[in-house]
């Protein structure tokens, strides 16, 4: 019998071998016990929920069936959640969030507030959610100061906020690096979050591709955002497949709409771009890549 591999390489060999040729897992899982339990929560790393989705009735069935020995498959399987708009959802979400405290990216199209609560014991780095629907009271950004967003990174707030009066709420994010705000804003808003956002790498301003009162050359030119590289105008397709693709491209490390402007802001801090200059042509349309 040759040498064994210490368990640790032998892990390591595994998992990267998995990750990077998914379609090899359930043939891994069969090689030895030990080997099923450190592949298995590989299967269920990222999810994408909607109706009748297999992945996520297995992955409910899986959880459900271990009883109180799933510690270590919950703490090291979901990272990457996304949830389409499925009301039916609510209870098995809940207990998934309950469940899992490994996850770091989560977006949510439809919510309520029942699911506060759960987000708070979570190291959420990634959040793409309606804080009007998660909070469900007056001004949106004055509940930022909240524990289910003190590590985001990345933040995506898919509410109306030109009316909002909390914009230095943002400034109390410590970690946020990447802000992208999907609706009409004013200088004054924008002013605020750059001066107090220390951090940050890269605001988004995303505009639906058809809007027929405004292009994003009037946007900009209402902005003047001329002295601040950071200020990205980007347009987005309305299709959920399509911001799901791009949710998709970044979580495998392929080009995601907040790699297109990280890009952007680079030229602009080279001199490759105009300095004023804050349109780029591409969105979240991976189709456009």
């Amino acid at each position: 019998m040759g040498p064994f591999l210490p368990p640790e390489l032998e892990r390591d060999i595994f998992e990267c071998a998995a990750l990077s040729h998914k379609a090899s897992i359930p043939a891994f899982l069969r090689v030895a016990r030990r080997i099923y339990a450190w592949i298995h929560p590989l299967l269920y790393r990222t999810l994408m929920v909607k109706t009748n989705s297999e992945p996520w009735t297995r992955f409910l069935k899986t959880i459900q069936s271990m009883g109180p020995d799933n510690s270590e498959f919950l703490q090291s399987s979901l990272q990457n959640l996304f949830v389409h708009n499925s009301p039916w959802l609510s209870t098995e979400l809940h207990f998934v969030l309950s469940s899992c405290n490994s996850l770091t990216n989560f977006v949510i199209m439809s919510t309520n507030p029942s699911i506060l609560p759960l987000l708070e014991t979570k190291r959420l780095k990634r959040i793409t959610v309606s804080l009007a629907q998660l909070f469900d009271n007056g001004s949106i950004l004055q509940n930022l100061p909240h524990p289910a967003f003190m590590h985001a990174t990345h933040l995506d707030l898919i509410d109306f906020l030109h009316k909002d009066k909390s914009f230095d709420a943002l400034t109390l994010l410590p970690a946020l690096t990447h802000l992208c705000l999907n609706s009409f804003v004013h200088r004054r808003q924008l002013q605020i979050v750059f001066a107090g956002c220390k951090g940050l790498r890269v605001l988004v301003n995303m505009h639906t591709e058809i809007e027929p009162e405004w292009g994003l050359a009037d946007i900009c030119g209402r902005l003047a955002i001329e002295d601040e590289p950071r200020f990205v105008l980007m347009a987005k397709d309305h299709s959920h497949n399509n911001f799901a693709r791009d949710w998709e491209a970044g979580r495998r490390g392929e080009k995601d709409f907040w790699i297109l402007a990280e890009e952007f802001v680079e030229k602009k801090r080279k001199g490759q771009i105009v300095p004023g200059e804050c349109i780029h042509s591409k969105g979240r349309d991976v189709d456009n890549f």
